[in-house]
């Protein structure tokens, strides 16, 4: 299935729009052009469709990934709705047509929360997510995650793209970034209680991403030129 709408009116596509592509196409050469920018590990992304989890240290990660990701089969992203906070950034969220929001400490056994991600994944689409909830305090560690991930992990029929994000917690021209795109795995849960795989898949996703972060060191350049990146979206 390539195309879905539910009763809600909440619809989702497998292939990209035009406008798709070429907002994905601004985005790598803006990449390019501000940032050091270097992928490791492309030949690991699935042929299929997939669930991306990663690190979250800043507001460009999602313009990361939409960038580094294949263009088909696109990407969603579910985020907390109280992320959308001005105008300006709901009118971008509408125009993108990217973001899957939820309440923040909403129950994820909800039939709402967990229906919409789950039809991404149906239609062949790509969902992604920050499964740490908020913007990380400092580079090369990862938060506790939200039990969101555990729930899809255990309810979607794909497999998980671990990426961890190296230097993007402050941004200025020039700045070397570096996105770490691990194997993807599926949780190992069998013989389990649902709480008991609900756990595991939460520590396994957390220990995908602790594995792939190296030991950070801050650049420090002599000049740091257009340091408002750091907070562009802020």
């Amino acid at each position: 299935m390539a195309h879905a709408k539910t009763a809600n009116g909440f619809v989702c596509t497998r292939d990209p729009r035009g406008w798709y592509v070429r907002a994905r196409w601004m985005f790598q050469v803006l990449a390019r052009l501000l940032f050091r920018l270097r992928v490791v590990g492309r030949e690991n992304i699935p042929a299929g469709n997939y669930i991306v989890v990663a690190n979250h240290l800043s507001w460009i990660d999602p313009f990361l990934l939409v960038a580094v990701l294949p263009a088909r089969p696109r990407l969603y992203f579910i985020g907390a709705r109280q992320a959308v906070n001005r105008d300006w950034k709901a009118r971008l969220v509408r125009k993108f047509d990217m973001l899957i929001p939820f309440e923040r400490g909403a129950s994820w056994v909800g039939k709402d929360v967990l229906a919409k991600p789950l039809q991404v994944l149906t239609t062949g689409a790509v969902l992604g997510l920050f499964p740490e909830g908020n913007l990380g305090p400092a580079e090369g560690a990862v938060q506790p995650l939200c039990s969101g991930i555990g729930h899809l992990a255990l309810n979607a029929r794909c497999s998980i793209l671990p990426i961890a994000l190296c230097g993007v917690r402050e941004l200025y021209f020039g700045k070397p970034i570096t996105l770490i795109i691990g194997k993807p795995f599926r949780a190992q849960v069998d013989g389990m209680t649902r709480r008991e795989a609900l756990d595991a898949a939460v520590a396994q996703v957390a220990d995908a991403l602790r594995a792939l972060l190296p030991p950070y060191v801050e650049p420090q350049p002599r000049f740091k030129l257009m340091r408002f990146l750091t907070n562009l979206l802020g």
